[in-house]
């Protein structure tokens, strides 16, 4: 089944949770919900964790922090496909890298955002809210006991995050260009499982979902976490269509490109990415997941919190620029959050990015399963993030669209 934007939020769907779903008609009873806000979750210490929070490496004073992938990666993946989404803890504060104003001093309404923060406070799984105008934090909320330390999953969010890493790696010469193939760059044990039509797929088509390769979301993933090489078996499906020819939500085409990327880069996915994109920036993942191979998964199992979610979004609103250094080519942020691909109206895909206009605004998003979301907003300098607890809920119709249009929108406007 073709996965369109309408049904795309019940992609990256996990095992072992509820079906519990929700809409924002539950407005109406806050007061029911209050008592959850008290719920401790369960949290699971990052292998750096330590007795007291560090303040170092946030990446402002130009200084990269430190990251180790042997802690971060865990064991590989040998049952599921997609983890159990587990909260950690990141032992780094990295409140001394933000610059913190309130909404008024940058144009926007506390009160309007304050509006917003109840409808979300009103349903049982959000985490957090943040809002940030002109690289300042103007507004932070946590909810249900979460908290700014707290790292979870961010799901498909990290479908971004993973496209810029490909920018960087064509940046630097190791890949020829989004339209070389993936032929030219993986193994030639995968090569040689491929179809002629498979050997024509492009490195853009895994970074759009264009592949053309059979892909079921939610239901592929089961046959392939059966198998011992998830890689081979995803490049064995039988083809739909041909590459490049229409969009198909797929996360075993941006899993595919971690291969990719491995082969290219000489070294893991994580380490590759954390040395040239996310620790520049203070960023460090708490965990990330890998297959049977020893592959990272590529755009799902990526375990950040909130603020982190929220410096990739400033990262690219301000055209892949951190501290006076291009970190990812301008060139690339801007294909990034331009259609590549009709995704089903009202949406576009980029590279890693759905695209809409919201109220007259034209609005990139990083859209994980769940409601892991970065809204990036040019024209108002804005980056809005929300992220939601999947570790206990399934609820695979939040997208934080009416919020967004009804809400924080109007208050960035002051209203």
């Amino acid at each position: 089944m073709e996965r369109t934007a309408h049904d795309m939020e019940s992609a990256d769907k996990k095992r072992g949770v509820g079906n519990l779903r929700f809409g924002l008609q539950m407005l109406s009873v806050v007061s029911m919900i209050a008592s959850c806000s008290t719920r401790t979750p369960t949290v699971t210490p990052s292998p750096t964790v330590t007795s007291k929070p560090v303040t170092a490496g946030t990446g402002n004073d130009g200084s990269i922090a430190a990251f180790d992938c042997d802690r971060i990666q865990g064991p590989d993946s040998k049952k599921s496909f997609y983890e159990d989404n587990p909260t950690y803890i990141d032992p780094v504060d990295d409140s001394a890298s933000w610059k913190i104003s309130g909404p008024e001093a940058q144009g926007m309404s506390s009160r309007g955002f304050e509006r917003a923060s109840t409808a979300l406070a009103a349903l049982p799984y959000t985490s957090s809210f943040l809002v940030i105008r002109n690289g300042a934090l103007v507004f932070e909320r946590y909810y249900h006991g979460s908290a700014k330390n707290q790292s979870n999953n961010v799901h498909s969010a990290s479908k971004g995050i993973w496209g810029a890493a490909f920018g960087i790696a064509i940046e630097q010469g190791l890949i020829p260009g989004a339209d070389a193939t993936i032929a030219s760059i993986l193994p030639s044990r995968y090569v040689q499982k491929m179809s002629s039509e498979t050997r024509k797929i492009k490195v853009r088509d895994l970074l759009t979902m264009t592949s053309g390769i059979r892909w079921q979301e939610d239901a592929s993933e089961n046959r392939i976490e059966r198998t011992s090489d998830w890689v081979g078996a995803i490049l064995e499906l039988p083809r739909a269509a041909k590459s490049g020819a229409r969009f198909n939500y797929s996360t075993g085409d941006t899993h595919l490109s971690s291969a990719v990327l491995t082969s290219a880069v000489g070294t893991t996915a994580c380490e590759f990415t954390h040395r040239h994109l996310l620790a520049p920036m203070g960023v460090v993942a708490e965990h990330w997941g890998r297959d049977p191979q020893g592959y990272f998964s590529g755009g799902y199992n990526f375990y950040v919190t909130p603020r982190e979610l929220a410096k990739f979004g400033l990262l690219y609103l301000r055209d892949g620029r951190w501290n006076g250094r291009q970190l990812v080519p301008a060139a690339w942020v801007r294909a990034s959050m331009t259609k590549q691909v009709d995704a089903g109206a009202p949406y576009g895909f980029g590279f890693g990015f759905w695209l809409r206009d919201i109220a007259g605004h034209h609005v990139a998003m990083a859209w994980g399963y769940g409601g892991q979301l970065i809204y990036i907003v040019k024209d108002l300098d804005l980056v809005v993030v929300m992220t939601t607890n999947t570790r206990e809920f399934d609820q695979d119709d939040f997208n934080g669209l009416s919020i967004m249009q009804d809400l924080v929108l109007p208050a960035a406007a002051g209203r």
